[in-house]
């Protein structure tokens, strides 16, 4: 990848960025609305209950999570945590290689 798309955090425009970059063709407008269609393409199979698989990136994939007991943090009232679905990630075998056998540089996250 580009060493300006190298930060912190990578956001769409970045992903953009890094598109049109390698596809010359590509316009940046063109480059821009083919991240937003992924993007989208994804959370609606996500909406609709459906895992998503990126070889060798990982799966995303709707759990279901039913009502518990839960706690205020701030005040340690006991509350009722609703039911609800939510979206996990497990990475591929690939991906954890790969993050895992990064440096961690000093003064950084691991």
């Amino acid at each position: 990848m580009d060493a300006t798309v190298s930060k912190r955090t990578l956001t769409r425009d970045d992903l953009a960025h890094a598109i049109y970059a390698r596809l010359p063709g590509l316009s940046r407008k063109d480059a821009s609305a083919l991240v937003d269609c992924v993007l989208e393409e994804i959370l609606c199979a996500l909406a609709r209950g459906e895992d998503v698989r990126l070889r060798k990136f990982g799966v995303f994939r709707v759990r279901c999570k039913n009502a518990r007991p839960g706690r205020n943090p701030r005040t340690g009232v006991a509350a009722l945590v609703t039911p609800r679905r939510v979206v996990v990630f497990k990475p591929a075998p690939h991906l954890r290689l790969a993050t895992a056998s990064r440096a961690v540089r000093p003064g950084s996250p691991p």
